[in-house]
């Protein structure tokens, strides 16, 4: 059974070296605390190692890799939904910036694509919920891909500028959570579950 909590642990710490060189070189600080725990292991014979401090070895990388995630997890957040990511760290000012950017987008895409479409399928002419489909579709049907070209020119561009914005929504929401982390507002517990998600070892143990 020990030699089995053993090498879980040590495929644990490997999995996590191999995710830190893969991650950014600022990812929350995951690879210096790795460092610092194998550290701490190097001078310590494999044989006279405890459970208790295999878990605890464990324990300092789960912690970093939560993290990671965490960051990971903000930022995909506001690259979703520009603001998000911003709340989620605290930062109500910046996510109601962010979301206020993200609705004016896509309120004036919206409302750009529809004005610059062909007269005769807008509402002002073609009352849809009234008329059988068949003549909507007909009205559709009747212009060419070319007079609707304008209309999904304009959709196209205001769905790349929100991609912008979620992108530097992202940005700011990672530096915010890697703030966040640093300045203790945001803290983490050791939990060896994260090693089933994180990292995929396969690894599953309990305090």
């Amino acid at each position: 059974m020990r030699r089995t909590i053993i090498a879980m642990a040590l495929s644990a710490a490997l999995a996590a070296a191999a995710f830190a060189q893969g991650s950014a070189p600022d990812a929350s600080g995951f690879g210096q605390e790795l460092n610092a725990a194998l550290q701490d292991m190097s001078g310590t014979q494999l044989g006279t190692m405890t459970v208790a401090d295999l878990e605890k070895l464990a324990g300092r990388v789960s912690i970093a890799v939560q993290k990671v995630q965490y960051v990971r997890k903000v930022g995909r957040a506001s690259f979703l939904l520009p603001g998000a990511g911003q709340f989620m760290t605290g930062d109500t000012g910046g996510g109601v910036a962010f979301l206020a950017g993200d609705l004016a987008i896509v309120t004036g895409t919206l409302l750009g694509a529809y004005f610059l479409l062909p007269t005769n399928v807008r509402f002002s002419d073609l009352d849809y919920f009234h008329v059988p489909l068949g003549s909507i579709r007909s009205a559709w049907e009747s212009n060419s891909f070319v007079d609707y070209l304008p209309s999904i020119g304009f959709f196209a561009g205001g769905m790349i500028l929100r991609a912008v914005l979620g992108h530097f929504s992202a940005v700011n929401a990672e530096s915010e959570a890697r703030a966040a982390i640093a300045e203790g507002r945001i803290t983490f517990t050791p939990n060896l579950d994260v090693f089933d998600k994180g990292l995929g070892v396969g690894m599953r143990m309990r305090y």
